[in-house]
């Protein structure tokens, strides 16, 4: 998982790290990708991160947006 507690805390709070990882796991579900091993993986968390600080802050929406994005990408 790309939310390991050790690399953001203190930047996230505990609460915020598992909506982040809440977001990137229901994306990954959404996007049939594995959480663990896709070869983006690390690509799709800045994009969750990216949104969460935008002020988008529900992991749902999060990963609607970001399926909204995929589905325009050719």
């Amino acid at each position: 998982m790309p939310f390991h507690k050790s690399d953001y805390l203190g930047i996230y709070k505990p609460e915020q790290l598992n909506t982040l990882q809440a977001a990137y796991n229901e994306t990954c579900e959404i996007l049939g990708h594995c959480p663990t091993t896709d070869e983006n993986k690390n690509q799709l968390a800045r994009t969750v991160i990216r949104i969460y600080e935008s002020g988008i802050q529900d992991p749902h929406e999060i990963a609607s947006l970001i399926l909204q994005i995929e589905n325009l990408r050719p």
